[in-house]
């Protein structure tokens, strides 16, 4: 039986607060974001933004941020700014200076910012501020090389046999792996999540690799445990989920739950809802460990991926806290009338933010913090200038043992 407890105890809370919401004298007017395209100076850009942020951001009931105190205290500050118009470089670069300062405590690991000007363009996403700060923080740039050589020297040591492999370049490169480790392991890797592009096609190098991890959850003999790595993975389509977990569920499997906005106000939500990992089609039942290997530059879907895992009876999640961004995007200007939330553009400024927020199956909210590992082991480059990917070691362990 899931406990919901946490759950219910957080729905009864926000209740109270949306009824003192209700007698609020300043609730926000009904305002389209996306149809502010007459914007000529900072002074409208920034209530257009703080206006559009107010009602269309889904983590007001949780973000330590106090977004009343924003507008106090920079109003007067943008409204300094109301003559230069647009044209004035040094201008921009203050306007724009402030607004990382508004939004850098945001804790939605999606949020970006992008401002249009006439001579250049700011950006400012403070989720990369954050992930720099931790400890023994590693781009997935570098654990994408170091992982390569060691993969490379695993197999010529014969440690991953059986395999298949796909490497496509491209804007988003698609690195995915399907072999056995150490004779009774089924290792499946992916870099990112888009295998629905690839399904069915039976020329797809991607697919190919897929079809091969299934075939060894069907019928490789003596399997003691599943590793799923989603290191240093990029995220993508939710609805992928199944083609890699769905396996090892005999019915439809709560994994977390997910709401959004149903109104324009601050704290209007809708319920919590579950979301399920649907089962597949499988030969046979693998009653083994099934570790998801995820590191701090594991996002959005990988994170999903690994909330999944640690939701069934025999995951485990080894790795690194994850990123911090679970919720899930649609960029999709015509939606905001039915969503309340998500991303935002007009002619001067887009907002790329979630449209819902997610808790897993205990009520726990990782958003802006990160999913936390079963069993914390942190990224080696050094052990991996070595030839040994200490994670994956872990992982191979806590199958061997149970610990």
């Amino acid at each position: 039986m899931m406990k919901h407890r946490n759950i219910r105890n957080l729905l009864v809370a926000l209740a109270a607060v949306f009824a003192l919401a209700g007698c609020r004298d300043d609730m926000p007017r009904m305002q389209n974001p996306r149809t502010d395209v007459n914007i000529s100076n900072w002074a409208e850009a920034f209530e257009s933004f703080w206006s559009g942020m107010n009602y269309n951001y889904v983590f007001w009931s949780i973000d330590p941020t106090d977004w009343d105190a924003v507008y106090e205290k920079y109003k007067p500050k943008f409204d300094a700014l109301a003559g230069a118009e647009f044209d004035d470089p040094e201008v921009n670069d203050e306007a724009f200076a402030m607004i990382e300062e508004m939004t850098s405590g945001l804790i939605d690991g999606h949020y970006a910012v992008q401002f249009y000007m006439p001579n250049e363009d700011y950006t400012f996403i403070p989720v990369d501020e954050r992930l720099r700060q931790r400890e023994n923080y590693h781009t997935s740039e570098l654990f994408e090389a170091c992982w390569r050589e060691t993969a490379l020297g695993m197999i010529r040591e014969g440690r991953l046999t059986n395999g298949r492999t796909a490497d496509i370049g491209g804007d988003y490169p698609f690195t995915a792996m399907a072999c056995v480790l150490d004779g009774d392991i089924v290792y499946f890797r992916l870099n990112q999540f888009g295998l629905r592009e690839h399904l069915h096609d039976e020329t797809s190098k991607v697919e190919q690799v897929r079809r091969h991890y299934v075939e060894l959850l069907n019928a490789w003999p003596d399997v003691r445990g599943v590793v799923v790595d989603v290191r240093s993975n990029s995220g993508g389509y939710v609805d992928d989920l199944p083609w890699v977990l769905g396996y090892f569920v005999d019915e439809p499997h709560v994994f977390m739950y997910q709401r959004g906005k149903s109104g324009i106000g601050r704290l209007d939500y809708g319920p919590w809802i579950p979301q399920y990992l649907q089962p597949m089609a499988v030969d046979r039942k693998l009653d083994v460990p099934i570790v998801v290997l995820a590191d701090m530059q594991s996002v959005s879907m990988a994170e999903m991926a690994a909330m999944a895992v640690l939701s069934l009876p025999n995951g485990c999640f080894v790795g690194e806290r994850t990123s911090g961004m679970q919720g899930t995007l649609a960029v999709d200007n015509e939606a905001f009338e039915s969503v309340y939330a998500g991303y935002i553009e007009n002619n001067v400024y887009m907002i790329y933010t979630t449209q819902v927020m997610s808790c897993d199956v205990n009520g726990d909210i990782y958003e802006g913090v990160g999913v936390p590992p079963t069993i914390e082991a942190p990224f080696d480059e050094a052990a991996f200038a070595r030839g040994v990917d200490t994670q994956l070691e872990r992982a191979v362990e806590y199958i061997r043992t149970g610990r």
